[in-house]
This record gives C-alpha cells, structure tokens and sequence, in this order.
C-alpha cells in the first residue's frame, strides 16, 4: 500500500489533467459562467459550483446532504464516454460491465446483480430526462449533449420513481432554452477506424417557445481480433420547452436510438487477455477444439453463430411544471419501447434473444420551496412495464434451451418528504415510501440435454468417453427429437419441458414500506455536516421451475455521515464521506435444479453482506489557471452469507467455484462463499487528475489534460476462481486541447488508456466446461476531435 500511496502523490503533482467530475469542458472551455449549470471553474473567484436536481430540487452540490457525484456532459465526451460501461473511469463508486446483446451490468460499492434478461430488475436505477429506464438492454443511447450525470451513493427508496438497493444513475439531457439560437456540431475520429459525430440546434419559436435537436454517430472497429467489441450506434432527441405563462413550464422530449453491429466479444482467460482473442477468431476456434466438453464427452466443437446486434429503442415524455408563490407541481409522464434481437457468443456459448419491452410511467410531485422552516414534498408513482420475449435460445453444444414467456409489473408508489429548521442553518429530514408492486409471469422452457454416458477420464491426461457424440447446432428453433439409445455415438439425447402457462403461470404482489432520517448543518457558507439513515429495497421476482419458481425482494440498510467543505477563499474543496451498509436478501442467479431433476437458472436470495468505507472527493485551485484533483475510496465488503446449491458442470475437477464446496445428493454441490469479498468491489479505488490552461496573447487557450484511475484486486464473476480475479492496474489517459479565443473553435488531441492496459471487467465459466471467458474494457484508443459553436 506504501508504493500505492507513493505513486498516487506522484500522479497528483505530474499529471497535467482535467478531472470527469470537472463541470468545464477540458475540450471547449466556455466563456458562459453558466454552462453546464455551473459556474467556470477557472474563474478567480475559486473552484466550480455545480447545480444539481438529485433531491428533485435544483441545489448546490457542496449544499446537498447526500452522496452523490456529478459530471458534467462536456467532461463524459471528452472521456469517450459513449456508453454505460465507461463511467467506472470517472465514478470510482461505480463498476459498470457490458454484456450480451447490449446489456449493462452496474454494481456500486459491491451492490448489484446481473440482469441481462428481463426476469429480474436493476440494482442500481437508471434514469434518462427524470424517467426510469426498467431494461438493462435499454441504458444505451443516451450520451451525447448532456448537461451532466448524476450518481447517487445508496439506496434511492423514498424520492426516486421506482426502488434501487444500490443507488441511481440520472442521465439528464441539455433541455430546450429560449430566446437563444445556438448550436454545436463536434467531429472525432480515431483508430479502431473510430468516427463520432454529435451535434445540437437550440432555436426560440417566438418569445415563450423554443425546440432543441441533437443527435449523435458513434462507430470503430472491433477491439477483439474476431471483429467483436465493435460499436456502430446511432441516436437523435428533440426537445421542446414552452412557457405559456409565467408559472407555468411545459417540456416535451423523444429520442429514438439503433444500434447495430457485432456487440460485445469474449476471450478464453486461460490465453494472453493482450491479444484480445475473440471467440469467432482461427485462436479462439482452436482453443474451442482443444477443450473438454464435460457434459458431451468429447471436445468442444468451435463456435459457428455469427453473431449481431438489430436493436431499437424510443421514447416520449414530458415534464410539467406548474409555480406557485410558494411550492411547486411537478408532473412527468413517459413512454418508452425497446426492441431487442440479437445473437452473441459473449458468454462462452451462443444466446439468441428477441425480445419487446414496453413501459409507461407517470409521476407527480407537490413540493414547497426552501424559504420557510418547513417544507414539504409529496408524490406519487406509477409505472407499467411488459416484456414480451418469444425466443430466448441458450445452446450450449451439450445443452439446448428454448424459452418464451412474457412478463409484466405494475408498480404504485406513494412518497413524501418532510424537512424542518429550527434554525435556519440547520434541517431535520424524514421521509417515507409505501411501495406495491404486481408481477405475473407465463412461459415454457423447453430444452434438451445430450449427456455421454460412457466413461470419460481427465487426468492425467484426458480421454474423451464419445469422441464422436455430435453437438447441438446453432441457431435452430425446433428442438432434436428425443434418443434414449446410446449404441450410435454413447450420448443420449433428453427433452425436459417447464410450462409455466395456464394454472401454472405465476403471479405475486410485493409491498414495502422504505424511508430516510436525515440531518444536516451548515456549520459555515462553505462547510456542510450531514448524517442519514435509509432503507431500500428491489421487489422479487420469477424463474422457470416446476416448483414455485419464485424468489424474494432484497433489501439494505445504509448509514451515511459526511461533511463538504470549502477552504482558502473557494480555491480548495475537501468533501468526505463514511458510510455503513447490511445488504440483506442478496438475488444471485446460478445454475440449479428443480424437483423434476431439470436443469434451471433460478435467482434465490442467497446473499447477506456488510460493507462499509469512505470516500474522499479533493479539488483544488492553487493558481487560476492550474486545477488538481483526486476522488479516493475505501471499501471493505464482506458477504457475512452466501451459501448455495448448485450442479456440478465441470466433472468434479473444482466443482465450479473457487469456494469450499461439499457434495449432496447426485452431482449437486453446496456452495458456500461467505466471508468472500463480493464482485466488483476493489478495496481501494482513485482517480488523480489535474487540469493546466496556458493562455495565449491572441485570447486564446492551450490547455494540456490528464487523468489516472487505480483500483486494487477486483473479483469479476460470481464463481470465486483465481481466473476471474482481475488484478490491481493503473489506466492513464490525455489529451492536448486549442481553444480560439472568441470559444467557437476547439480542437483536441487525445489518448485514452495510453499503457494499453488490457482490464477484465466481467467473466463467465463456460457451461460444462473447465475454462472461463471474460469481456475487457476498451485497449489503447487516440485521435483527434475538433468542434464549431455557433
């Protein structure tokens, strides 16, 4: 930790960057004290003041008394921040993964699941223009002209629109503005053959209207040498604003977003994880070729499916806003589809899914303003979301599963908030939520299973017991007939069928009543002391079984206590927080068995987790033109309970999981992890930058950016094996801006992950195999961006 430490007061004094969380654009800075929603942090008078609407209230960010960090839009473009996964370089709480199809997988300070299908709900909330987004499929498609986004440290269970254990990520778009006729057209290219292209169109229609357009092209090549981890997206929004009268806003805005493609790739860790070898590619099909298939007896047969991505999304919504002398109506109705179709080899086997989400929410908020010692705010939610999946197709080689169901959640909420000062510099916080939700659930499962029944040995050396058993083909729809003869190839050829239709299908209703307790003191204008108490929870959910195919919410506890401070005339920023959290009812999802002796995927409430830390947020501006920054967290996650039972799909050889383990019945195992560190919890997580401008006698600006982020040891996958624990690294990146002196020219210079540091960020064990495959974070990128203002 020594060195660790040594290394990072290096790169705090070396580094010649400019920090994510930065509310300026380290490629364009702005002359206007107001971009962004934040004051220029190269004013004279000290560091930025960002406005932020994370209590559903425009407030100071170093006057709110919550955890939260935020970026600002011009900061996430400027880090290539294009999709979700790229916002674990700049949020040191957040873990964010890309998986098949366009799934994203968030985990912030060790809460999270993985949800890549619609069977259960995201951990940690996604928010796009105030609006839940329910898919993880459908968190893509929404970075580019952004005011900022928001990250909000622990549960959200008493103000946000649908329950969060983690925290919530708000997307919050650059909205229409009136009277002003503006526009920004940004232009990038790089290696990877990478091309981005995004621009906006602010016009007034009259005095009390005004329309926003903006839209946004992002392609490169594959980063896998198959030709996966490849990006072609394309995205368009239209705002409207009109102010009929004086307290009266309206907002209308729809997006429509495509993205197609290759999608996420995936390389065997047993290889070098440098040379980034896809699955599809000559390496990738002999590594195929040289591996046990457990279940079939023989090798593997190389993957054939080719994979793509054919996905769609778009929505509506609006946000009224209706002023009164002393409270507010706040009202947002939105509709949104996401239409899913794809095929990826991502997880070590071939997934097809087509699949059609479509939700309809509204909220309402009633809130009086901040004047007087008592303030209020109440609400409601409501929210209607079905999932509509005729194929979701595993095939494994040995194993071949067809699943069609559809799904839907109804959600109504009542929330309230109630803040007292009993002097003016100090409030008292309660507020409470009563959540109910439905749930009903029907589909069928039908599969198969081609096991060899002949003897099959691994060691010391291996010899397959049917080397001439045939595996299942990709990309078929009806199942192989059945064969219980093994005398052809010594495997048998077993149909299973779960019909949860009818009066099988399920239903259920989960209610929980979730709030907060809150203080905070404004000990000077520029020193804050805040504590709270939250609850939160995430409804339960449903699994094709023969049994009740059911699993329970989970819940957390979390206790904050934090201070946000100001020194040296605004010029230095030391913000702290401490926080203490039970996880309860953890839902992970593994393979199982149901009483039919089938082979399922439940999701069970199997985890129970302490995790406690602190996080410190440093800013600070010794000279006007030099800007130097660090966010540091510490994180101590511990799974008091994590026991399971699960099938053995790897012959015995480590039961599948790097956890004790101890056989039952069969070939079942108990898997037992507590005391284990969760996933995506690194013990120690920094970010250093610093920013340095170098003013020119014409009026224009050099300005010379770097930034580093650090994390120790990371587990990526929920097995617990050496191979899926990526190691402590250190990822630079840097760029060189010119800006003209009139800020209507820019262009930038730019490398991202200048050591090409290859980073696992999700892993997967192959099914009836004795490898593991894992999806990497972006290599080496550089380019050049230049942009207009107009």
């Amino acid at each position: 930790m020594k060195s660790t430490l040594l290394l990072s007061s290096v790169c705090l004094g070396a580094l010649l960057t400019s920090h994510a969380a930065w509310a300026q654009s380290s490629g364009a800075p702005s002359s206007d004290p107001q971009v962004n929603g934040a004051t220029n942090a190269q004013q004279d008078d000290g560091l930025t003041d960002i406005v932020i609407t994370a209590q559903r209230r425009s407030e100071n960010l170093q006057h709110a008394a919550i955890a939260v960090s935020a970026v600002a839009g011009d900061s996430l473009r400027d880090s290539g921040v294009t999709r979700p996964a790229e916002l674990t370089s700049v949020v040191p709480a957040l873990q964010v993964s890309s998986s098949s199809g366009s799934s994203s997988v968030f985990y912030l300070r060790g809460v999270g699941n993985f949800n890549g299908n619609a069977l259960s709900d995201p951990a940690v909330a996604f928010n796009f223009n105030g609006v839940y987004i329910g898919r993880s499929t459908g968190t893509t498609g929404y970075f580019y002209d952004l005011e900022r986004v928001e990250v909000l440290k622990g549960p959200q269970g008493t103000l946000y629109g649908r329950n969060a254990t983690g925290g919530a990520v708000n997307v919050i778009p650059h909205g229409a503005e009136l009277g002003d006729t503006s526009g920004e057209l940004t232009v990038e290219y790089g290696n990877y053959d990478a091309v981005r292209v995004d621009g906006d169109l602010n016009m007034p229609l009259g005095r009390d209207a005004a329309v926003r357009a903006a839209g946004v092209y992002v392609r490169h090549n594959g980063y896998m040498n198959d030709g996966t981890d490849d990006q072609n997206d394309m995205g368009g929004r239209v705002s409207l604003r009109v102010e009929p009268t004086d307290s009266l806003t309206i907002n209308l805005t729809g997006d429509v977003f495509r993205q197609r493609g290759n999608g996420t790739g995936a390389t065997p860790l047993n290889l070098n994880v440098d040379d980034r070898i896809g699955l599809l590619s000559s390496q990738g099909r002999a590594f195929y070729a040289s591996q046990p298939d457990v279940l079939l007896g023989r090798t593997f047969v190389p993957i054939t499916a080719n994979p793509y991505m054919h996905n769609n999304s778009w929505g509506i919504s609006s946000n009224i806003e209706w002023q009164s002398d002393w409270a507010k109506l706040t009202l947002i109705p939105a509709y949104r589809e996401n239409h899913v179709d794809f095929v990826s080899d991502n997880p070590g086997f071939v997934i097809n899914q087509r699949e059609t989400d479509k939700q309809t929410s509204v909220e309402a908020r009633f809130a009086t303003d901040d004047t007087q010692p008592l303030r209020f705010l109440i609400g409601g939610f409501y929210y209607d979301e079905t999932n509509d999946v005729p194929l979701n197709q595993y095939s494994s080689q040995a194993q071949l599963s067809n699943q069609t169901y559809t799904q839907s959640s109804e959600s109504l909420a009542a929330f309230g908030r109630l803040t007292y000062a009993p002097v003016p510099d100090v409030r008292l916080t309660v507020g409470g939520r009563y959540t109910t939700e439905d749930k009903t659930f029907a589909g069928t499962n039908n599969s198969v299973l081609r096991p060899c029944v002949l003897p099959t040995t691994y060691y010391p050396s291996y010899v397959p017991g049917c080397p001439m058993a045939s595996a299942f083909p990709y990309n078929i729809v009806a199942l192989p007939a059945p064969n219980f003869d093994p005398s052809q190839d010594g495997t048998l050829t077993i149909p299973s069928v779960i019909d949860n239709t009818g009066s099988a299908a399920k239903k259920a209703t989960f209610n929980k009543f979730t709030y907060r307790l809150g203080a905070d003191w404004d000990v000077t204008d520029s020193n804050l002391l805040f504590a709270s108490y939250e609850t939160g929870f995430k409804s339960g959910g449903f699994f094709f079984s023969a049994d009740a195919g059911t699993y329970r919410p989970e819940t957390i506890d979390a206790y904050t206590l934090g201070s946000k401070n100001r020194f040296f005339d605004n010029r230095l920023q030391v913000n702290i927080e401490g926080f203490y959290w039970k996880y309860k009812n953890q839902q992970i999802s593994h393979l199982g068995f149901d009483s039919n002796g089938t082979v399922i995927f439940p999701t069970e409430n199997v985890g129970q987790s302490t995790i406690r830390g602190f996080e410190t947020e440093i800013q600070y501006l010794p000279i006007k033109d030099t800007l130097l920054s660090a966010d540091i967290q510490y994180l101590d996650a511990r799974y008091d309970n994590f026991v399971y039972a699960t099938p053995n799909s790897n012959g015995g050889v480590d039961n599948g999981t790097g956890c004790p383990n101890a056989s039952i019945t069969g070939n079942s195992y108990v898997v037992n992890c507590s005391g284990s560190r969760p996933p995506n919890s690194p013990l120690w997580t920094l970010n250093l930058a610093a920013q340095q401008t170098f003013p020119l006698d014409n009026g224009a600006r050099i300005i010379a950016n770097a930034r580093a982020h650090f994390q120790t040891q990371t587990l990526a996958g929920l097995e617990f094996t050496a191979v899926e624990k990526q190691d402590a690294y250190w990822m630079a990146d840097t760029s060189l801006t010119y800006n003209a002196s009139d800020d209507r020219f820019f262009v930038t210079a730019f490398v991202n992950n200048i050591f090409d540091k290859s980073v696992v960020s999700a892993t997967f064990p192959t099914s009836f195999a004795l490898f593991t495959v894992g999806t990497l974070r972006p290599p080496r990128t550089y380019g050049l961006r230049t942009g207009v203002r107009f």
